[in-house]
């Protein structure tokens, strides 16, 4: 039984890894920040964000492109008023991945908790500057 909850674990992943390999690069947007030595790289889908649940990726690598020991927790909402929701990370690949619903495209913001080896940091990703193209 084990097996095969994992046997269908794998394969929603597997496919899900497939959908987002055949979409375009014109329907993603990255932003970099810098925090310590980590490297973070935020990425949504569907870019523009539109009302509705949008994608979120933090990627985070350490200097010179790094892997990352595990102990990352990250964290998102769309508000200060929100409620934190952790972000689950993606196997072992540095990306912390959450849908969240998106009321107003024009004024999103993404506020981001990141937590890595005893150290604290948030991060405040504006989204609604990113509505006509890619940056």
């Amino acid at each position: 039984m084990i097996h095969r909850n994992f046997f269908i674990a794998g394969m929603l992943m597997l496919a899900m890894g497939m959908l987002s390999a055949c979409s375009g690069t014109d329907n993603t947007f990255f932003q970099n920040r810098q925090w310590n030595t980590l490297h973070i790289k935020l990425e949504t889908r569907p870019h523009p964000v539109q009302a509705g649940h949008n994608e979120f990726l933090l990627h985070l690598t350490g200097p010179e492109g790094a892997r990352l020991a595990t102990g990352a927790v990250v964290r998102y909402r769309l508000s200060s008023e929100d409620h934190w929701i952790q972000a689950m990370p993606d196997g072992m690949s540095d990306v912390f991945r959450r849908a969240l619903n998106i009321k107003n495209p024009k004024h999103a913001k993404l506020y981001v908790h990141l937590r890595f080896h005893g150290k604290e940091t948030q991060l405040v990703f504006n989204l609604s500057d990113n509505q006509s193209g890619r940056k």
